[in-house]
Formats: structure tokens, C-alpha cells, sequence
């Protein structure tokens, strides 16, 4: 004897079974699928699953070309492996040209349960050489006690990628002018976890100068503290936390070897006559109009790149006297 649901149940059932049927199907992709040429990009690949219920122990990423000066982000409880190889050209990047890198990336020793997901982050500039409206693809392998996963099938010129069993992670290269690719090319802001970075900036330079500062604002949307405790961009050799005081009258600047903290739900504010960053030992001049990536790294272990636009030299937004450059070539 057959049983048959009423229809109504039949509805309800299927409504009932769609977020389950949906995750039984997802495959590995990118939360931003879509960024423009000559710019920072964090690819954060999400994992959502395991292999046939078991858990995953190793997430191995091949880089795309196009992809370039690649740092993935190290995750507690994993171990993190590189392999470096020539690129197919050489590219254009922000202290000079650049022909080879990080090509594969590979986080094992963990464990990752069928019931829940993760995120596998590197952060890396997307070539200016690209053209727009092509599409990069991450090809990735999953590895778990029963088999593997591999996402590495790229659609023919014509074909769906949603026909596909196993896609690679695409990210499209935008257009340069409107819709998202313009929100998407704003520099000045990034989300670092639960940190909001805001209105970032740093002023040129002139010709010769060692050192220069970066300005912006951290805001904890968390509901725990955490700690600023180091700054690096591949503009300068080396990046500190500074603060500057008046102290009877003269202005002293010291170092925050302890880095700086933010509360929870607090704010702090890099600002010019305050705290700031110090990008020390320039490669070359910082020049009005253009923009440098700078890594903020936390005590938590979130780590993510915000762009510095760089405005003139003589910019003060706070429109306070004192500029912290001249004192720094005394320390």
C-alpha cells in the first residue's frame, strides 16, 4: 500500500526540507565574488561541509594567476603551509615589479565537523594587468578521514558554472566605474572580524624622506576587547604604534611597543597630534593620489589590509599644529 502526504503536507514537507537540501548542495565559494583590478582583496573561502559526513583535515587552495603578493592568515590549531613559484609574467605592485609568489596555500592538522563551517582567508592585489570582466578561479581540495573533495571544475566558454558538480571558487574581476565595482574599489575602510576600520589615510611625502604616518580609526563592535599589536605595509621596512604628547610645552612621541587596545564597543582614533602609525625605512616616496596596503594584526589573531589613500603633503585633518614626521628623525 502506498502512502501519499495531502498536498498541503506535500508543501509544508518540501518547505521544511529546503534549508537541508540547499547545504547537502553547497559548494566552496568566496564571500566576495566580485573586485576590481589594481587593488587589495581578502579571498575568504568558505567551507560548509565535510566528505560524506566526516570531518575535514586539510584545505589545500591553489592560487590563481593574476593573484599576487599572497599572505594567508594563519588559523590556531592548523598548521600553515606555502609553495612559492614564478608567475606566468611579471606584474606591476607598489615597491616595484614582481614575478613570483605564494601559488598554493595549504591549512592541515585540524578538524573541521560536517555540522558546522569555516573560513580559510588570504589576503593578496589583484594584478592591474587584468582585464576587466574576467573571471579567477580557486581551486580547492578538501581532505577528510573518508576521501576527499575536490572543487576544481572551471565551466567551458557557454557553460553554467551552476551545472557544474564541483565548481573551483570564482571571483570576477569588475568593471572600473559604477554599481558595486566602484563600492567596491573604496579604499579607507575594511572589517577585520569584529573591528570596523574607518576613514584611513596618510599624507605624501617628499622626496628623500625615511618615514611617514598613517592615520584611521578602529571601532570594536565586539563584545570583547582587543589589542592592536603590530602594523607592516610593503611600502616601508618596517611599521610601529606611536603616540604623541605635549608635555610642558614640548612635544614628545614614544613608541607602543604593547600595542593599543580597543574595548569592547569602543573606538579608538588614529589621528595627526595623537596616536598614529609610523611606516619607517620608505622604499620610495608616498605620492599624492595613490594608495598603499598597510596589515593591521590584532591580539586575537585577526589580521586584514585596509588602503591608505594618500592625500597631500601638508594634510591635517585633525587642523592641529605639530607634525609627527620632524620629531622622528631624532629618535
Amino acid at each position: 500500500m502506498t502512502f501519499r502526504l495531502p498536498r498541503p503536507l506535500q508543501s509544508l514537507a518540501l518547505f521544511l526540507l529546503a534549508p537541508f537540501v540547499s547545504q547537502a548542495q553547497a559548494h566552496v565559494g568566496l564571500e566576495r565574488g566580485e573586485a576590481p583590478r589594481g587593488a587589495s582583496y581578502k579571498a575568504v573561502l568558505k567551507i560548509p561541509h565535510g566528505c560524506d559526513g566526516s570531518p575535514t583535515h586539510t584545505v589545500r587552495v591553489e592560487i590563481p594567476e593574476g593573484f599576487i603578493g599572497v599572505k594567508p592568515m594563519p588559523k590556531p590549531g592548523w598548521t600553515l603551509k606555502t609553495v612559492r613559484g614564478p608567475y606566468a609574467q611579471s606584474y606591476g605592485f607598489y615597491h616595484g615589479p614582481i614575478s613570483e609568489g605564494v601559488k598554493e596555500i595549504e591549512w592541515s592538522g585540524g578538524e573541521l565537523p560536517d555540522d558546522y563551517y569555516d573560513e580559510f582567508v588570504a589576503s593578496g592585489f589583484l594584478a592591474k594587468e587584468l582585464d576587466p570582466g574576467v573571471n579567477l578561479y580557486f581551486k580547492v581540495v578538501q581532505v577528510c578521514p573518508k576521501g576527499e573533495l575536490k572543487w576544481v571544475e572551471i565551466p567551458a566558454a557557454g557553460v553554467d558554472a551552476h551545472s557544474l558538480k564541483a565548481p573551483a571558487a570564482v571571483l570576477k574581476i569588475a568593471a572600473e566605474t559604477g554599481g558595486v565595482s566602484a563600492k567596491a574599489a573604496d579604499a579607507g575602510s575594511a572589517s577585520i572580524g569584529s573591528l570596523a576600520i574607518e576613514g584611513a589615510w596618510t599624507r605624501a611625502t617628499a622626496e628623500g624622506a625615511k618615514v611617514g604616518a598613517g592615520y584611521l580609526t578602529i571601532r570594536n563592535t565586539g563584545t570583547t576587547a582587543d589589542t592592536l599589536v603590530s602594523v607592516t605595509t610593503p611600502a616601508a621596512g618596517s611599521g610601529e604604534i606611536h603616540d604623541m604628547t605635549m608635555t610642558d610645552g614640548v612635544m614628545r612621541m614614544r613608541r607602543m611597543a604593547d600595542g593599543i587596545e580597543i574595548p569592547a564597543g569602543g573606538i579608538i582614533e588614529f589621528k595627526p597630534g595623537g596616536m598614529h602609525l609610523m611606516f619607517m625605512d620608505l622604499k620610495q616616496p608616498l605620492a599624492e593620489g595613490s594608495r598603499i596596503p598597510v596589515t593591521l594584526m590584532f591580539k586575537s589573531g585577526a589580521t586584514g589590509t585596509v588602503e591608505l589613500p594618500v592625500r597631500g603633503l601638508g594634510a591635517n585633518d585633525a587642523k592641529k599644529g605639530g607634525d609627527e614626521h620632524s620629531g622622528h628623525s631624532h629618535h
